[in-house]
């Protein structure tokens, strides 16, 4: 298992940079000091997500910034990412991690303490938990569990909790007070008109 040395993940989704170029705006992000970089475009083709994939680690690896990608264990492999991102209902954490070894990261999507203490149990090096705030990428997730629900999924997890669904730089202080480790945020760095000052002014908030 690695440790997790990254305190804000920002994850993709095409459909919310206004129409701008994807791969500009994470290189705007990374070049701001993105720490990492979760590939989530689940509707592409598996050859037009690795060439999206290789893009990104174009970007990325030469900073030492994570690719961390979304559910696909077979491309981590091919293009020697650094870690693979379970949705709940995906492979199991003991399949993944036998795949891709204790030198990549696995991480987990967790809606309910739960299933928190679930991949605790199975070996995920870090949960995603949320939605924490209302936002319409995670709608279909039901309702936001709020900051109380986020505080007791971080008391029983020995790994670290990021968490997701609405978060702004505002409130990063009050997740941080939570317990949470980090953030995992799409709008709040993708919709901004300055991605990196959007990115610099997360990176802020987790520090202050």
């Amino acid at each position: 298992m690695r440790s997790v040395s990254f305190r804000l993940l920002l994850v993709t989704d095409r459909t919310q940079t206004g129409g701008r170029s994807l791969s500009a705006l994470i290189q705007q992000a990374v070049n701001a000091g993105l720490p990492a970089v979760q590939l989530r475009e689940r509707d592409l083709s598996t050859g037009e997500l690795l060439a999206r994939a290789r893009e990104i680690q174009s970007m990325t690896a030469p900073r030492a910034v994570p690719l961390i990608v979304n559910d696909r264990v077979d491309l981590v492999l091919a293009m020697n990412a650094d870690g693979v991102h379970l949705r709940a209902n995906s492979l199991p954490v003991s399949v993944a991690r036998r795949l891709v070894g204790v030198d990549r990261l696995v991480g987990v999507s967790t809606h309910s303490i739960g299933e928190v203490e679930q991949a605790n149990r199975d070996g995920a090096d870090y949960v995603l938990f949320g939605p924490i705030f209302d936002t319409p990428s995670k709608r279909s997730f039901g309702p936001p569990l709020g900051l109380g629900e986020l505080a007791e999924a971080c008391r029983r997890s020995a790994i670290p909790v990021f968490a997701v669904g609405g978060v702004t730089s505002a409130s990063v202080p009050d997740v941080r007070r939570a317990g949470a480790h980090g953030v995992a945020v799409i709008g709040a760095i993708l919709t901004r008109d300055n991605v990196a000052a959007a990115t610099r002014d997360m990176l802020a908030s987790l520090m202050s």
